[in-house]
């Protein structure tokens, strides 16, 4: 079966950001705003802004787009983030990565007020992803475990292979899949032989970025993929695995694109709407309980009226 990324969207898009919308624009009359940054060009970040800004286009979100180039020095981009954090009318701040090489990237996402942080990656934010807390966590970890709930896919007791250790895909990832009770093998693409560790994948979550990276062959016929490589090969973009070789002989298997890409888009939707509630919330302990349980459930139905 075909994990289709794009049916997921929309139906988590319906059942759960537009009703959401609804309650925003009723009970605060504006809506979330966030601010991208982006250093340079990189045709994947070009690709996924794109993507980005039509989806947000339908839902009750503001998006602005700062482009630097990609001289620009560390110091100019750190001073707009602080800005930034302290803009009130802006909720989340996106730095779109990779960073030109000549900015540290751990020092730029750092920088980022952990309530606005949508991406999941300040210090606050990994604190709690890895103690299982619900929070702000990278959008394209929430969207794999989003698309393995969606196809209903067991994860309890399970054996999930993650190719990766990123801090953006691979760690978080493995975090949440922990949380989901499956055993976690993480392996990269220095672990030799790879195929002795997917092989034994009930799921297997490719995110290294590089093509042809899973092929047949390397797991079993059961098992459940999700591709979230993002390469570029004659101008296409491509994902980790050998899809057309691979989508007839396992059980489960997403393509790129449209796979991991618009559920990342539909998650990253989901952790600025649920920053804007927080924000808004910030005296009142038990709403905030509501909304972190109420984003965390992957399978909601989308009510209009929790957590008002």
């Amino acid at each position: 079966m075909i994990i289709d990324g794009r049916k997921f969207s929309q139906e988590y898009t319906d059942k759960v950001l537009k009703p959401r919308c609804e309650v925003i624009k009723g009970k605060y009359n504006k809506a979330p705003k966030l601010s991208t940054i982006l250093v340079g060009e990189d045709p994947a970040s070009e690709s996924y802004r794109r993507i980005r800004e039509k989806f947000f286009a339908n839902l009750c979100v503001e998006s602005d787009v700062i482009q630097l180039p990609e001289e620009t020095p560390e110091k100019e981009l750190l001073e707009i983030i602080d800005k930034q954090n302290k803009d009130n009318s802006i909720d989340g701040i996106l730095v779109q990565l990779p960073l030109p090489k000549h900015m540290d990237e751990d020092k730029v996402i750092e920088s980022i007020s952990q309530d606005k942080d949508i991406e999941g990656l300040s210090p606050g934010n990994v604190y709690a992803w890895t103690k299982s807390a619900p929070n702000l966590i990278p959008a394209t970890a929430l969207g794999v475990l989003a698309l393995l709930k969606h196809y209903q896919i067991p994860l309890h007791g399970k054996h999930a292979v993650v190719v990766g250790r990123s801090m953006i895909i691979g760690k978080p990832v493995a975090h949440l899949l922990l949380r989901e009770h499956a055993t976690v093998t993480v392996c990269h693409s220095r672990s030799k032989p790879l195929e002795k560790y997917t092989k034994e994948a009930d799921i297997l979550i490719a995110a290294v970025g590089r093509t042809h990276l899973i092929q047949k062959g390397m797991v079993k016929k059961t098992v459940a993929i999700v591709d979230v490589g993002v390469n570029f090969e004659d101008g296409k973009l491509m994902g980790d695995t050998d899809f057309d070789d691979l989508k007839d002989d396992v059980a489960y298997i997403s393509p790129v694109p449209g796979g991991s890409g618009p559920a990342t888009v539909t998650m990253l939707a989901s952790n600025l709407l649920l920053a804007f509630e927080l924000k808004h919330a910030k005296y009142d302990i038990d709403l905030r309980k509501c909304l972190k349980e109420y984003y965390a459930d992957y399978e909601a139905k989308g009510d209009k009226d929790p957590c008002i």
